[in-house]
């Protein structure tokens, strides 16, 4: 009897876009089935279309040998197919018990119910700390987003679990954990299908792995028959350069960045407990730490969204006054609520820089010629796969969305780049591409502020690191900068 989830022969077009052509993918029950490619190259336009979210314009879907009607949704959801995105899908206004509840409504209200009180209980068995009370989706870090979608997926205990990134969020003591309940799950029988462009998870933990490049299939392998390196190569059709040691910049004695003493105490944030740290021009400093630990407020505060309670920030000599400053350019976390504006075109969404505005404005009106001209460039500068600055900013995938924030934010000439998450759902080719471009701004007299959940990255693209644990930063000391010091130091062990 036929059990297994298939894709037969996929083509999907958008416009003028191939995404996927005569795409065939099958996942059997109890596998689980990592899915890989690097940015655009179809991975999550073949996962909506067989969670009926994409209708393709051929081919079909079939589980356990029954067909899916094509672009329903809930045809998939009955049929047992559940997709948690790589950008959560959830209701601002609604609390999070709401939101698990909305997610079963359309089994009705007691089964939504019930889904919801197992989704609380699974918490407690990840150890996913999320307020399952009246706290509104809105007050969430990204990472508990993430969660709370994955915890309302497996509350509908789903026959196919389809995750996009998952754990690019999570820290080091919740990774482990998360990846032996993928294999459970595995155990009870269900597929579960992991997009990543993390290599060693991947290899890690599936059983087989398909990889997509420029939306055809270009492999079908098993992790025991391949290398990282061959898979990597394998994704972006080249051997992908190992990362080089960082230069350490010539000594400066004229701080471009000072935070002084800066606290910070938000109603239901985490708070900020003090804070004083020195940056100097041509320096990365990396600031790790498990998301919900006070990043966002500190990354916040620095925009000048938020006034410190005390303390102040000081910039090449000068106190930053409140709101911001133009020379310092952020690169927010969620970059599709907080970064972009996802119905605009691209070159609108370069004008969301007052620099820039000024830039490209004639006479006191907006040049639009000139403004889609700097879109042009960037596009091509930054390899953002797009046909042009006229494309919404929402058909790109998420990490092209991340190129056109990076291109934004350094095309306004900024003194001080502090970036959130910088490569978080990133190729391997276009994360190095990214640290070549922040390396490149620092070596020419620019700093880096870099909070990131990802320690590899933390270790090996900065020149100093700390920890952000509990609101306290605590630099770190060349010789414990190892994961293991590191990853204890990031779930709240004392220095």
């Amino acid at each position: 009897m036929e059990t297994a989830l298939r894709a037969v022969e996929i083509t999907k077009r958008f416009g003028p876009t191939l995404a996927l052509q005569e795409v065939d993918f099958v996942a059997e029950p109890g596998e689980i089935h990592a899915l890989v490619g690097e940015n655009g190259a179809g991975k999550s336009t073949l996962m909506n279309l067989i969670a009926g979210r994409i209708r393709p314009d051929r081919g079909e879907v079939t589980l356990a040998g029954q067909t899916l009607r094509p672009g329903s949704a809930k045809a998939a959801l009955t049929a047992g197919i559940a997709l948690v995105h790589q950008s959560p899908l959830l209701f601002e206004r609604f609390t999070v018990a709401d939101n698990l509840i909305a997610g079963a409504l359309w089994r009705g209200g007691r089964a939504a119910r019930a889904a919801a009180a197992a989704a609380a209980q699974m918490a407690a068995t990840l150890d996913f700390q999320l307020p399952l009370d009246g706290t509104l989706i809105d007050s969430l870090s990204v990472a508990a987003r993430v969660r709370l979608e994955i915890l309302r997926a497996l509350s509908l205990d789903p026959k196919v679990l389809i995750l996009d990134e998952p754990t690019g969020l999570l820290g080091p003591h919740e990774l482990e954990g998360f990846l032996d309940l993928l294999r459970k799950l595995r155990g009870g029988g269900r597929i579960v299908v992991l997009i990543t462009h993390k290599l060693p998870e991947a290899l890690a933990v599936a059983d087989r792995v398909t990889v997509l490049r420029a939306g055809r299939v270009v492999m079908r392998t098993r992790p025991a028959e391949i290398s990282e390196a061959r898979l990597a190569a394998a994704m972006v059709g080249e051997i992908v350069p190992a990362q080089q040691p960082l230069d350490t910049p010539a000594p400066s004695r004229r701080e471009l960045l000072r935070l002084e003493a800066l606290s910070l105490a938000l109603p239901g944030r985490a708070p900020l407990k003090s804070i004083s740290m020195a940056l100097y021009p041509g320096e990365i400093f990396g600031v790790a730490g498990v998301d919900g630990n006070g990043q966002c407020e500190l990354v916040e505060v620095l925009a000048g969204l938020h006034p410190p309670a005390a303390g102040r920030i000081v910039l090449s000599g000068r106190s930053v006054p409140a709101g911001g400053c133009e020379e310092i350019a952020v690169l927010p976390q969620n970059r599709d609520l907080d970064g972009l504006i996802l119905d605009f075109p691209l070159w609108e969404n370069l004008l969301l820089a007052a620099v820039l505005r000024r830039q490209v404005r004639r006479y006191g009106l907006l040049d639009r010629g000139r403004v889609i001209g700097l879109c042009q460039a960037l596009i091509q500068r930054f390899h953002i796969r797009a046909p042009g600055p006229r494309l919404i900013a929402g058909a790109l995938s998420g990490g092209h969305r991340q190129r056109l924030m990076v291109a934004r934010a350094l095309a306004t000439a900024p003194k001080l780049l502090v970036a959130h998450d910088l490569t978080r759902g990133l190729d391997i080719a276009a994360a190095a591409a990214v640290h070549r471009v922040i390396g490149d701004f620092a070596a020419k007299g620019g700093a880096v502020l870099l909070f990131s959940t990802d320690l590899d990255e933390v270790l090996g693209c900065c020149h100093r690191v700390a920890v952000l644990s509990r609101g306290v930063m605590t630099e770190v000391a060349p010789q414990e900068r190892h994961p293991e010091r590191m990853g204890l130091l990031m779930a709240g062990a004392s220095a």
